[in-house]
């Protein structure tokens, strides 16, 4: 099965080229999101859902349209997160919704799986097909129960892969500092070459892929992350092209990132350098990131 899914990620992606771009969110909207996903995760450790009101979020969607949305969290929620309306009887907006969530049901119960499923319930809201301009046309045969009439709907494709994209994104910028620039940048190469080319991604894209669910890294498994787009490209083949064009940009995004806080870094440490006695006498694995670059020109602490 995972040789089928890899074969199927890799299929008609020799040409990549730049053209749709990951939907990004709100800065307000990210903010509210890391603050939520700490009360929600408090809430569930705590099993505290007597008061099932845990927060807003503030979610704008493309046309400039604003709202503080409703978290509830649920111990008895079947579901791990999903958007209902307040009121059946009016229209679907982002003034008539509300989130509810229940982290017992994420593969694996963490900050990082709330914010996730938080990031993935605020594509829907955003997406107007999904809320202010739904339609039966543009619901059509939805079916959560049925993979093919899930995974293979655009409401779906849209959330997952935008979800997936903001994981990538949130772990490379993580490891900003424990890795050397031209390490992660030749890593998020890899992350195109494994989709296009050799299929091969090095150890910290490993890393990336399996920490984007919160999983331990395995050499036996494949990450949540691959199973998912795998779905995706099965079953709703006509959007994969989409996603790599999405792919493609956000590569050039986070790498855009990358050089970007190494370049600060660098000014930083020409204000701020290390003494040669400091280098010579400290052992590396005494210094912070900030040290070892700033020693690099009496020793090199990155061998």
């Amino acid at each position: 099965m995972r040789d089928i899914i890899e074969k199927i990620l890799r299929e008609y992606t020799e040409n990549l080229n730049e053209g749709s771009k990951r939907v990004k969110i709100h800065p307000r909207t990210q903010s509210d999101l890391e603050y939520m996903s700490d009360i929600l995760y408090k809430s569930w450790k705590e099993k505290d859902d007597e008061v099932p009101k845990k927060g807003e979020i503030y979610v704008e969607d493309t046309t400039g349209d604003y709202s503080m949305v409703p978290i509830y969290y649920l111990s008895e929620f079947e579901g791990q997160a999903a958007v209902y309306s307040i009121n059946d009887e009016k229209e679907r907006n982002l003034y008539n919704v509300f989130i509810v969530v229940n982290p017992d049901n994420s593969m694996v119960p963490t900050k990082k799986s709330i914010y996730n499923v938080l990031y993935h319930e605020v594509q829907h809201l955003m997406d107007l097909n999904s809320t202010s301009k739904i339609s039966k046309k543009k619901i059509g045969d939805y079916n959560p129960r049925v993979p093919e009439k899930y995974y293979g709907h655009p409401f779906e494709f849209r959330a997952y892969a935008n979800e997936v994209l903001e994981g990538i994104v949130r772990e490379y910028r993580e490891l900003i500092g424990r890795y050397t620039e031209e390490e992660l940048l030749n890593s998020v190469d890899t992350l195109l070459d494994f989709f296009s080319k050799s299929g091969q991604g090095d150890e910290i894209l490993k890393k990336v892929m399996f920490s984007v669910s919160s999983e331990e890294v395995s050499d036996k498994d494949m990450p949540h992350v691959l199973h998912l787009l795998g779905l995706l490209k099965i079953h709703n083949p006509k959007q994969w092209k989409d996603f790599l064009s999405m792919l493609y940009s956000t590569v050039n995004e986070i790498k855009g990132h990358i050089k970007q806080q190494y370049k600060n870094e660098v000014v930083e440490l020409t204000e701020r350098k290390m003494s040669k006695s400091y280098c010579e006498k400290t052992s590396c694995k005494d210094m912070g990131f900030s040290q070892k670059a700033s020693c690099k020109q009496y020793k090199d602490c990155y061998r």
